[in-house]
């Protein structure tokens, strides 16, 4: 748990003292896919990007593809059960999480596959729930305590797994509120979750919420920068512009950028404190200087869906209904 933790703060320290010169966002390249990819994230030791690829029950089973980030190719593909969604890597036990709930199934099963990195070898499915509802809505790792944080959307709780056992041991209640999906700062070892007009606080050690915080119509998509304490949550608006809500670390708002049409995906850089927004309506990911939380601009011609930054190469990945696009930070 220390050496943990050092590597941790080492890796701030070194974040918070590098000259940041920001550039212009350009497309790097596209990875194919059969179908539209959905959850997507970044390992930045290995330098290798999870992406999951939903086969439309063409196969009995969906789809993990593994890029290599060195090449942004694609590497290899592995087997993960029908209706995955949502992935999370803990880069420091080298494993990955992929969450989501069967369909084809009564009653419908919601899991989340552990899966060894470096072997990509299954290591356990857990069952998290088989309530009827809206399902696993996001997933988050913990690489100082190897905790896994599940947005369960069916029973309005995060779940807890134990990364190491890759067991479930228990879950937070949201109080009524319904996960729509999930951000952590695993430095102060809070929980951000949004859903519906409400962004719930959570202390992660003692399973208490400390803030809830209104804000928007109906909240999607979170992050959060681990070196500033800001937390980028997208709002979907039916009746007006769309909105990023910029929270600090205690959840109380700062800020709403506007951005385009139906965001749904968000990640952050802490190193450049530059936040990505994928746009699903308008094909294009908006660019948020976390400096002054204004949208400093937007790279269009992305098909969007969510987005995974590698604060180490610098590079964006955008899943969408094409594949994988890879974006360059400067």
């Amino acid at each position: 748990m220390q050496n943990q933790l050092c590597k941790v703060l080492a890796m701030a320290a070194l974040s918070t003292g590098l000259s940041v010169i920001a550039g212009a966002q350009t497309i790097k390249t596209t990875i194919p896919f059969t179908f539209a990819t959905t959850g997507v994230a970044v390992n930045p030791v290995t330098n290798k990007v999870y992406v999951v690829a939903p086969n439309r029950r063409t196969q009995p089973t969906d789809s993990l593809g593994v890029i290599d980030g060195s090449s942004d190719t694609l590497a290899t593909t592995l087997s993960v059960p029908q209706g995955s969604r949502s992935v999370t890597v803990d880069y420091i036990t080298n494993r990955v999480y992929v969450g989501g709930c069967d369909n084809t199934q009564l009653p419908v099963p919601c899991t989340v596959t552990v899966i060894d990195g470096k072997t990509n070898a299954t290591l356990n499915t857990i069952l998290v729930t088989t309530t009827p509802g809206f399902g696993i809505k996001g997933i988050v790792a913990n690489p100082l305590n190897g905790l896994v944080y599940v947005a369960n959307g069916s029973d309005n709780v995060v779940n807890i797994i134990d990364g190491c056992k890759a067991k479930l041991i228990g879950s937070i209640d949201m109080q009524g509120n319904s996960p729509a999906a999930i951000a952590i700062n695993p430095i102060l070892n809070r929980l951000y979750v949004p859903g519906s007009d409400v962004v719930v606080t959570v202390n992660a050690g003692t399973k208490k919420i400390i803030a809830s915080t209104v804000f928007g119509e109906s909240t999607v998509g979170a992050a959060a920068n681990f070196l500033t304490g800001n937390v980028f949550v997208t709002d979907q608006e039916s009746s007006g512009p769309s909105t990023v809500g910029v929270l600090n670390a205690k959840g109380s708002l700062q800020s709403d950028p506007t951005v385009d049409d139906a965001p749904l995906g968000v990640d952050v850089d802490p190193i450049t404190n530059l936040a990505f927004v994928a746009s699903t309506a308008q094909d294009d990911v908006a660019v948020i200087d976390g400096s002054n939380n204004t949208v400093k601009t937007t790279v269009l011609n992305v098909p969007a869906s969510f987005v995974a930054v590698n604060f180490v190469t610098e590079k964006v990945y955008v899943s969408g209904r094409t594949g994988v696009t890879v974006l360059t930070e400067k």
